[in-house]
Parts: structure tokens; C-alpha cells; sequence
């Protein structure tokens, strides 16, 4: 007849008298000793990765090895008592050390983590470039994520259905994907962390600029292609809506380079006369969409720009800062002035 866990615990502590010539207290004091009885300690978390076929005996020294667990003794006898010790699941667990042997085999059996890579989008990223990268780092392909990224896919309590893209409209920032993930759930993923960043932007003023939200993040798209460091966010959003309400064309490159669908360093006299709504060097007003991922620091410029009255930007330094200024005569200056540096 099986014996029960209350019969096994007298079992041991008899057998430990035994061999340890000592009473059963003697015992108790043992099982403390190899981590059996007391309580958890937990310490740092660590990785643990079981492989199939992994028996309980390689399972326990794996985790003494691996410190979560006294010895390798407490873990056989928390086996011996627990029937389920057998449904252990191979896979990856994240532990912390200290435990007892007992909390170490109830955290095996709730199951391990599912796989998962972790997927970085730069802030600036096109739409592009979230399907290739997750089309080259998960099992989600190009294909899938391209034929989910359409506006009729989106839910949204801002941004209607009928705007033409949902470009700009995925958070740049680095998630989990999971083995369960669909092109389905990673684009809802993305679509509602980005609401869920706007909702950090103060919204009441864009109306006093004349923009709809969607068309503020445009103009936040602009503004993360173009600033180097952060104090040159809010300028630059006031050279845009200035020039705006100027009628000057706003002749951002980085429009250019999305109406070539290239990623390049330099742009030919004939890349800048590319004929598409997304060349600003020759159509004046907005893009059509936004031009890539903006981040909250350009969504938080874009909605509440530094006063000011630039029309020019221009690089000043090799670390990005930018020069402001109200007249095309001290923009050229400014320009020539950054010409004369010599940036490695």
C-alpha cells in the first residue's frame, strides 16, 4: 500500500534517526539543515533551463548548482513527499535563489516561461522597418505584420479608420514577443502602447494651433527624424508650424528620404527633386502621413512648441545641437559656420 506524505515524513525522520543516531528532532534539525524545512530566503532571479528528458535527480543538482536551492538532499526529499514532482515541464524558469527546496519545486510546476525574444524599434522607425525587423527576429514574418499594419486593423479612440496609414502610430520602444504572439497581437501591442504614451501628452492647446492630433503626430514624426538632443525638440516644432503659417515649404530631407523609401546618409540633386506629396523641399503644407515612429519627447514638442518666430534651423556642432534663427541671411551664416567644422 502507497504510503501517504504524513507516513513518508515519519518514514524519514525514523530512517534519519537511524543512520544519524539521533532522535527525531535530530532529524528536524537535518531537514532545516539541507533545506527542506525553514522558510525561503529568496535572493537574486535567475535563468534556469530544463531540457527534455532532464531527470528529477539532474533537476535538483542543476538547481543546488545554480544556488537557488541549499542541496541537492533537501530537493530529493520534497520529491519523495510530492507525487506531482513528475509533471515538471522542460523549458526556461526564471527562480531567485534561496529558496527552499519545497518553494523551488512549487515554482517548477507552475509551469515554465514561454519563449520569447526581446525586439528593439528605434524611435524614427518606419512602418518598414517594424515588419523587417520583426520579419528577421520573430516568428512573425514581414508578410503577416504588412498585411495587419492597415488602418481598418486599427483601435482607437483618437484616430479614425479612414486616415490613409497607421505609420507613426506603433510606439518605438523594445517588447517581448512570446511564441503565442500573431502579427495580430503585436500590432495591437504597439498601436495601444502608443496611445497609451499620447495619452502622457497634454492635448488641450493643439486646437489653438489649428492641427488634429493625427496631423500633430506628423509633425512629431518630423521633429524625431531631424533633433539630435531634446532641447532642440520644441524649436524645431516652431520652425514647422511657423513656416506653416507662412506658406514656406518646410524642406525637411528626412521627408525626402521617406518618399524614396531609403534609409541614406547624403541626398543627389535628383533625390531632392523627387516628385511624391512627401517631398517638403517642393510641396509646401504637411506630408501626407507621418515619416516614421515618433517618440513622447517629440510628441510632447509637437503639441506644445517654444515660442519663438524661427523659420531656419541648421546644424551647429558635431553633437547635433542646432542653430535657430529668423532671417535666411543669418541661417546662411549659421550654416557656413558649421561647414567650416570638421565632424569625424
Amino acid at each position: 500500500m502507497a504510503l501517504t506524505r504524513r507516513g513518508r515524513i515519519v518514514v524519514v525522520l525514523v530512517i534519519l534517526g537511524v543512520i544519524l543516531g539521533t532522535p527525531a528532532l535530530g532529524g528536524v534539525v537535518y531537514l532545516h539543515k539541507v533545506g527542506y524545512l525553514g522558510e525561503s530566503d529568496p535572493g537574486a532571479t535567475i535563468e534556469v533551463v530544463i531540457p527534455e528528458g532532464m531527470g528529477m535527480a539532474q533537476i535538483g543538482k542543476l538547481l543546488e548548482r545554480k544556488g537557488v536551492i541549499k542541496s541537492f538532499s533537501g530537493w530529493r526529499i520534497a520529491t519523495y513527499f510530492d507525487d506531482d514532482s513528475r509533471t515538471i515541464q522542460a523549458g526556461r524558469y526564471e527562480l531567485p535563489t534561496g529558496l527552499t527546496a519545497g518553494d523551488a519545486l512549487q515554482a517548477l510546476l507552475g509551469g515554465p516561461l514561454l519563449d520569447f525574444v526581446m525586439v528593439t524599434f528605434p524611435e524614427g522607425a518606419w512602418l518598414e522597418d517594424f515588419a523587417r525587423v520583426l520579419g528577421s527576429e520573430t516568428h512573425i514574418t514581414a508578410k503577416e505584420f504588412r498585411r495587419v499594419a492597415v488602418p481598418g486593423s486599427l483601435d482607437s479612440d483618437i484616430f479614425s479608420s479612414d486616415i490613409p496609414s497607421v505609420e507613426g502610430l506603433l510606439f518605438p520602444s523594445t517588447y517581448q514577443i512570446v511564441e503565442d504572439d500573431t502579427a495580430e497581437t503585436v500590432f495591437e501591442r504597439l498601436t495601444s502602447e502608443f496611445e497609451r504614451q499620447l495619452a502622457k501628452v497634454d492635448l488641450d492647446d493643439i486646437g489653438t494651433l489649428g492641427y488634429s492630433p493625427y496631423e500633430v503626430v506628423i509633425v512629431a514624426s518630423m521633429i524625431e527624424a531631424e533633433a539630435a538632443v531634446d532641447a532642440d525638440r520644441g524649436k524645431i516644432a516652431r520652425v514647422i508650424y511657423n513656416r506653416l503659417a507662412e506658406g514656406i515649404a518646410l524642406g525637411i530631407d528626412a521627408t525626402v528620404l521617406y518618399a524614396l523609401g531609403e534609409h541614406k546618409s547624403e541626398l543627389t540633386v535628383s533625390d531632392l527633386a523627387v516628385d511624391s506629396p512627401y517631398n517638403t523641399r517642393e510641396v509646401a503644407g504637411l506630408p501626407p502621413t507621418p515619416i516614421g515612429a515618433p517618440g513622447l519627447e517629440s510628441l510632447r514638442a509637437a503639441a506644445a512648441p517654444e515660442p519663438g518666430d524661427w523659420l531656419y534651423y541648421v546644424l551647429a556642432d558635431c553633437e547635433g545641437h542646432h542653430a535657430f534663427s529668423e532671417s535666411y541671411d543669418q541661417f546662411l551664416t549659421d550654416k557656413a559656420a558649421y561647414n567650416r567644422l570638421t565632424c569625424g
